[in-house]
Parts: C-alpha cells; sequence; structure tokens
C-alpha cells in the first residue's frame, strides 16, 4: 500500500496554443522577407502552413500509434496472469493516481485496457464500463486504498465478474507511467499479478483535461512502490515473528521500509505498534526477510520504500 512517486520535469511538449502560433509565425516571416511578391505570399504562405500542418498532423497521428501500440503491448502483458486466473469475465475500474485521487486521464485509461481486452483477447469478456454505474458512490469519493476495494469487488460480484483489473498511474517526463493489478474474486487474499508499462502522453490525452496528470515523486530519492507505474516487492522468505508474553493475538506492528534492489530491508521505521516491546520483535522479524525487488519502468529492479503490517499470530 504505497504512495508511488518521483520528481520529474514538469513540461508540456503538447501546450495549447504552441502549434498555431509556429503556424503564424512562419506566415509572418514570408510577409516581411518578400514584400515586392504580393501576388505569391497568399500561396506561398498557405502552402508553407498547409506542409507544416501536415507534418503536425502525422506527428500528432504517429504519436497516437505510440499510445495505442503501448496499450496494446500492457494488455498483452496481462494475458498470461488472465489465462492463469481462467478469467471469463473480467471488469476494469478507474485507474488511480499516485494518491488513489480519480482524474480524466485514469478513466480514460481504463477505457483504453478494456476495449483492448475486448478486442485482443476475444475469449475473455470485458463487462462494458458504462455498466459500472456506483451504488453508493463511496469509491468515487474516498481515496483510502482498503475502502475503495472493498466497494470495486462489491460492484464486481454485482456484474457478475471474476476477475477484477485496477490500476494506478502517474506522470514520467513526456509518458505515463502505469501498474496493472489482476485480482481473482475467489482469492481476493492472495497476492495480486502486477504488470507494469509506459504510457507516451498524446495529443489526445491533453485534450482531456487541463488538470494537470499526477506526476511520480520521490521521497529520499526513492520511489514509493505499489503505485504510478512501480509495483510492490514481494516477499519471498518471511519467517513469522516470535510471540511475545504480553502480545494479544492478532496485534500488528506497522513499519516502513526500504526494500533494495538486491531485495534486502532497509531503514526500517516503526510506524505504529501497541508496544515497544513487539515493535522490537517486530524490526527483528523484517531483518530476516528478503524479497523479489520491484521492476522499474526500464525493466531493472529498483530500491522502493514499501509498507509492512507484521501480524502476531498464536501458534
Amino acid at each position: 500500500m504505497l504512495a508511488s512517486h518521483v520528481a520529474v520535469e514538469k513540461k508540456d511538449p503538447l501546450s495549447p496554443g504552441h502549434l498555431p502560433l509556429r503556424r503564424i509565425g512562419v506566415d509572418t516571416l514570408i510577409r516581411l522577407r518578400v514584400p515586392s511578391w504580393s501576388t505569391l505570399l497568399v500561396p506561398l504562405g498557405t502552402v508553407l502552413c498547409m506542409s507544416i500542418g501536415t507534418g503536425i498532423d502525422a506527428k500528432a497521428k504517429g504519436a497516437q500509434q505510440s499510445t495505442d501500440s503501448a496499450i496494446a503491448e500492457l494488455v498483452e502483458s496481462i494475458a498470461q496472469p488472465l489465462n492463469k486466473a481462467k478469467a471469463r469475465k473480467v471488469i476494469v475500474f478507474d485507474f488511480r493516481g499516485p494518491n488513489g485521487q480519480l482524474h480524466p486521464v485514469g478513466k480514460w485509461l481504463a477505457d483504453q485496457v478494456s476495449m483492448t481486452i475486448q478486442k485482443n483477447l476475444p475469449k475473455i469478456k470485458a463487462i462494458d464500463r458504462s455498466q459500472q454505474i456506483p451504488n453508493d458512490g463511496i469509491a468515487e469519493i474516498s481515496t483510502d486504498r482498503d475502502t475503495i476495494f472493498a466497494a470495486e469487488t462489491s460492484r464486481a460480484r454485482s456484474l457478475g465478474a471474476d476477475v477484477i483489473i485496477t490500476g494506478t498511474f502517474a506522470r514520467v517526463s513526456d509518458q505515463i507511467g502505469v501498474s496493472l493489478s489482476i485480482a481473482r474474486m475467489a482469492d481476493l487474499e492472495k497476492t495480486q499479478d502486477v504488470r507494469t508499462g509506459l504510457v507516451p502522453i498524446s495529443k489526445e490525452i491533453t485534450d482531456l483535461t487541463p488538470e494537470p496528470i499526477p506526476v511520480l515523486e520521490l521521497k529520499d530519492g526513492i520511489p514509493r512502490a505499489g503505485m504510478g507505474g512501480i509495483p510492490m516487492p514481494i516477499c519471498s522468505r518471511c519467517p513469522a515473528p516470535r510471540f511475545p508474553r504480553n502480545a494479544r493475538d492478532g496485534d500488528i506492528v506497522l513499519l516502513e521500509i526500504v526494500v533494495t534492489r538486491e531485495g534486502r530491508p532497509e531503514r526500517i521505521k516503526i510506524i505504529k505498534s501497541p508496544s515497544p516491546e513487539l515493535a522490537d520483535s517486530a524490526v527483528r522479524t523484517v531483518q530476516s526477510w528478503r524479497f523479489k525487488p520491484a521492476i522499474g519502468f526500464d525493466g531493472s529492479p529498483v530500491a522502493v520504500f514499501a509498507p509492512i503490517e507484521v501480524t502476531f499470530r498464536r501458534r
């Protein structure tokens, strides 16, 4: 349950008004340089503007094709976990920003993923997203992940889905980092399959809303896992904690750790604990854990901040 972030340069390569101004500038330059060719100015300016416009249109078309290809690749990456889950009827919920917020870009991304599943994975039915009419609006106003998950799984059951797909996104320079989580309705407690990818920011995306796309931020130079295209590390060796004499069955200690690129826990911080003794036991336990590290946008392991819950159970 991580708020993942990466500090990025806030630039908008497709800012509103940029392209028309360039076209006007060319036309004005022609008028200044050849004033005696008045009969040629309009045709020449028109031809040059049409040429530039054609180049702009081709560039925009290329960017959109690149965006479509990236979404197709993202869907292809979840085909294997969907087959593993024996998915027959899936539902794709609105993707959320780094802090759990809804945003028009997240809705658009979810729409594209859902339509691409329907097109490219014909054996799987993607539930029409227009059927996702909220019953109580909880998922639409809350940013608490547990609350959102409970509301979305309830909605998925009511629509007969056997697999749910949720996602988070964040802007990373001129692209959008996306994380997709796949969960079987019959095994919601199990670790979810997560796939990540980058989607180029096309003009269609920038035209969706004047709201800025939420950016991925860093904490002390390290992203938080689980959101915005940065997946959660997976614990591969996690022995249970020793049960102290003063502990109660079900006591929980909340920690924050950094999982290194090598999968080792570092910088363990106690967030909440019923007692100092339980906190010490939890810290000693987590120090012995080992993880499969989170994978960054380039496919390489990355260090991430991750929240950890250590639950004490009487054996």
